[in-house]
């Protein structure tokens, strides 16, 4: 657990001082604290967190809600919501951005253990839809659903994803046995496809979006 990393986001010092002794408590030892939406983005770019405990109500109403749906879009890091409320509009706004539970007020430390608990485990089954690799000296998480091709470029290849191209020194091979059964095809010496983004097929290519591959005379690819 001392290496599980969580930041806790509350502009309530004493409140978000206690919780971190809970987390003390039950073993979690890699615990920061962040008490606005700058400081959060700060130490997440930081500390690079496992999960967060989110304040639903900071500063402003619904600030908790505004950074976790910036966690969904730019981040993908899991965060579990702490609220002193019961308000039905509120709930359901968070409800929206799928936290991976609640944390009320006051706080208790066994509700806190078995949340952690089933937060941790739902990561750590969600892990393997990822594929982590190091891109100069950020360490990316990148969702495997999300990856169209990969070309193989020397001592390098190049991970096309939907959002974004990588280049970084690994290889085909590396990538190969990260993502066995996950849906991914070597139909070239140089091209491994997700075969899910395939467009169409002929004789000699595949063609995801605008891009057609080659492929070896012994594949044979369905839609």
């Amino acid at each position: 657990m001392e290496n599980f990393k969580i930041l806790i986001v509350d502009d309530e010092v004493l409140i978000a001082e206690y919780l971190k002794d809970v987390l003390y408590s039950l073993d979690f030892t890699a615990v920061q604290l962040a008490h606005d939406c700058a400081e959060a983005f700060l130490m997440i770019a930081r500390k690079k967190p496992d999960l967060i405990l989110l304040d639903i109500r900071m500063n402003r109403e619904l600030e908790g809600i505004e950074i976790a749906k910036i966690l969904n879009d730019e981040h993908q890091i899991p965060f579990i919501f702490i609220t002193a409320h019961s308000d039905k509009e509120i709930i359901s706004k968070a409800l929206e951005m799928s936290p991976l539970g609640y944390l009320i007020k006051p706080f208790k430390k066994m509700e806190v253990f078995a949340a952690l608990n089933i937060a941790m485990t739902a990561i750590k089954k969600k892990e393997v839809d990822f594929i982590t690799f190091k891109d100069g000296y950020e360490t990316v998480k990148l969702l495997i659903p999300d990856i169209l091709y990969v070309v193989s470029e020397g001592n390098y290849i190049n991970i096309i994803s939907t959002t974004k191209k990588y280049v970084i020194r690994y290889s085909l091979k590396w990538f190969k046995e990260n993502t066995l059964d996950k849906g991914f095809e070597h139909v070239h010496k140089s091209y491994i496809i997700n075969t899910t983004k395939v467009d169409r097929v002929t004789s000699k290519s595949v063609t995801i979006g605008d891009v057609e591959i080659p492929t070896s005379r012994n594949k044979s690819i369905e839609l």
